[in-house]
């Protein structure tokens, strides 16, 4: 058997192989001759294993492997690894890494302290302060009496106020000023208690559920205080009549009392003596009253019963009080004129005991209580110390004397625009020159004659509404302008601007359900009402409430800077924009007024960014207008804008 014999036959078509064999116990050489492999002696494999001289010696392995060198690609961009190689413990290249490496250190450490400079050297950025809540507000003054009748009697109460809050929310009212308020014998300023409502506008009680009510709405309610006087009823004056009596002792200097009075104007006998009261008049309609008994703020227990009166108030919700008759806090010796430096000192007591108490109290909470007041005929200088003393506001009074054909507004003039445009540009600057003195606007107000009768014209008195919801600051809206009522004739019952709120055309006007109320309504209201001018796409009560609303969410409008234009024939414009680090931002607001009896082009390049003009929307216009409709877009690239007669319109634009 030859040697083929004794492999395996395989597989048809397919070369046979040599057993695989199990290695057990067996030896390498059997293993090999078994599978064909002979072994070869381990004397042979060692001499054949001897080391050549030209290959390298083994590697130690604390030593970097030696780089294989590659064919260079020819498209390799700068050295390969390899040509790299033969420079990494190159002295003079290892002295110039070590030395970029500390440089880009350096210069990092370098920027980044400059960096750290540049922000604590650089001047601050300007933060926007969110303005106080009566900054900004709209102050619906309600004449209570007239205002809403709930019980049928023919005069209005508060329960009437509270049905109608609806409406003034919906109208755009942020703040509820009801007058009268506190029982008194005038309806002002001879109050006969503190903390007493007039129980003729309902009980006791009903004050706090109108305040309550009002807080629900998410409005604000200030009330007026005679801060200076009293009624001859009040019991301070009773009691300090009768101070001979032991338990009155300490209300005797509660008042001024004099053995003989030197002016009958401002004295008055009460049991052989004589107390100082309000400057007497003959008017009833005029403030003054020789029932009003004047306070002595300079005793130290009057002070203490006052501020009591306060902080009650305060803990029942007030938001904010009006000081009535301040200039009777302090008096010259013989009680003819105020003491202006000592009326100062009181009112800063006054601001320092408000906020002290509304901080500490657990009802208030530490809540902005507002104080304000008015003084007829005050210098710019008396307005500045009012405000510094601690009034937050001092009401602007110039524009509630405008009157057609007066000593003001000349008939010469023919309208009203020249006084207003004289005056509003004058308290303007008056309040851009003084920052500390916060703009405070009243137009009408329950002692002056109505603003569309003092105008004469319903189509002006609009335009004035117009104007006023665009001033900056705080806006006195009284009941019934919103809506352009008029005064009543001569002859009735009541002031003349003191008839019924005119809410629709029903009997009375819906104020009430009285067949001939104490408190009459209008001849006009079955035209002039609420309810028809709130369902008008424009009236008077849509541009108030269009202007009221945006006035609480626009910064222009809020808190932006003041522009008004030239007199041009009887036109001007009233620009408000928000100027933020020195540039013009957001919304632009314009009003174009045309108080003349023929159109009016008013030019429009004095408005800022004014090449963005083509692209404006009218944000309101008045009734009689027909070319301009709220949401409309103009393009007023021409830079002017045309009105026809006693027109007005309100446009915006972006910056």
């Amino acid at each position: 058997m030859d040697a083929t014999d004794r492999l395996m036959p395989g597989p048809e078509g397919k070369t046979p192989r040599f057993y695989e064999v199990d290695r057990g116990n067996k030896t390498e050489s059997y293993i090999s001759a078994v599978s064909g492999n002979p072994v070869v002696p381990e004397h042979i494999m060692l001499k054949e294993k001897r080391p050549d001289p030209e290959e390298p010696a083994p590697q130690k392995p604390w030593e970097r492997p030696p780089v294989v060198a590659r064919p260079k690609n020819p498209d390799q961009i700068g050295l390969s690894e390899e040509e790299l190689e033969e420079f990494r413990n190159d002295p003079c290249w290892k002295f110039i890494r070590t030395v970029l490496f500390i440089l880009f250190w350096l210069i990092w450490l370098a920027l980044f302290a400059a960096a750290i400079l540049l922000v604590c050297l650089s001047p601050a950025c300007i933060v926007r302060e969110k303005p106080n809540w009566w900054q900004t507000a709209v102050a619906y003054h309600v004449w209570i009496p007239s205002f809403q009748d709930s019980d049928g009697d023919g005069v209005g109460d508060v329960e009437g106020l509270i049905d109608r809050l609806d409406q003034l929310r919906k109208s755009g009212v942020q703040t509820v000023w009801p007058s009268p308020f506190l029982i008194s014998d005038d309806e002002k300023t001879a109050v006969r208690s503190f903390s007493q409502m007039d129980p003729k506008l309902g009980v006791n009680q009903k004050a706090d559920e109108l305040i309550e009510k009002i807080h629900e709405k998410e409005m604000k309610i200030v009330i007026s205080i005679p801060i200076a006087t009293t009624s001859l009823e009040h019991e301070w004056f009773l009691n300090s009549a009768s101070a001979s009596k032991t338990p009155n002792a300490n209300y005797s200097q509660f008042y001024t009392w004099v053995s003989k009075a030197a002016d009958s104007n401002f004295f008055a006998e009460h049991k052989n003596l004589f107390y100082l009261h309000e400057k007497a008049n003959n008017n009833l309609f005029v403030p003054g009253n020789s029932k009003s008994a004047v306070l002595n703020w300079q005793n130290s227990n009057l002070r203490e019963h006052m501020f009591n009166a306060l902080s009650n108030w305060i803990d029942r919700g007030i938001d904010g009080f009006e000081l009535l008759g301040i200039e009777y806090l302090a008096r010259t010796p013989n009680g003819t004129e105020p003491e202006w430096n000592a009326i100062y000192d009181v009112i800063r007591d006054i601001r320092f005991h408000v906020d002290t108490y509304s901080n500490e109290s657990t009802i208030a909470k530490g809540k902005k209580i507002a104080l304000f007041s008015t003084r007829e005929e005050a210098k710019e200088k008396d307005k500045k110390r009012m405000a510094k003393a601690g009034l937050d506001t001092v009401i602007n009074y110039e524009l509630g004397e405008v009157e057609k054909d007066t000593k003001i507004c000349h008939k010469n003039e023919g309208s009203v625009a020249t006084c207003v445009h004289e005056i509003l540009s004058d308290v303007l600057l008056f309040h851009s020159l003084n920052e500390q003195v916060w703009p405070h606007w009243r137009f009408g107000s329950p002692d002056l004659a109505r603003l569309a009768s003092r105008v004469g014209s319903r189509p002006h008195a609009q335009l004035l509404m117009m104007l006023q919801m665009v001033l900056p600051g705080t806006n006195n809206i009284y009941y019934g302008e919103e809506i352009g009522m008029r005064n009543l004739a001569n002859d009735s019952r009541v002031p003349p601007q003191r008839g019924a709120m005119q809410w629709d055309d029903s009997l009375n006007g819906g104020f009430t359900s009285a067949i001939s109320p104490p408190v009459p309504s209008n001849i006009d209201v079955a035209n002039i009402n609420w309810k028809r001018q709130y369902s008008e796409p424009q009236s008077t009560l849509k541009i108030f409430a269009k202007l009221a609303k945006l006035r609480q969410r626009e910064d222009a409008l809020k808190t932006g800077a003041t522009l008004i234009g030239r007199l041009v024939d009887g036109a001007f414009t009233v620009t408000r924009f928000n100027n933020f680090e020195n540039r013009t931002t957001g919304n632009i607001y314009v009003a174009a007024l045309n108080f003349a009896e023929h159109p009016v082009k008013l030019p429009l390049t004095d408005l800022p960014n004014n090449e963005k003009l083509q692209k404006t929307t009218i944000v309101t216009a008045t009734s009689n207008c027909e070319a301009f409709y709220a949401r409309q877009t103009v393009d007023f690239g021409g830079k002017e804008v045309e009105l026809e007669p006693n027109q007005g319109v309100v446009f915006r634009y972006s910056a």
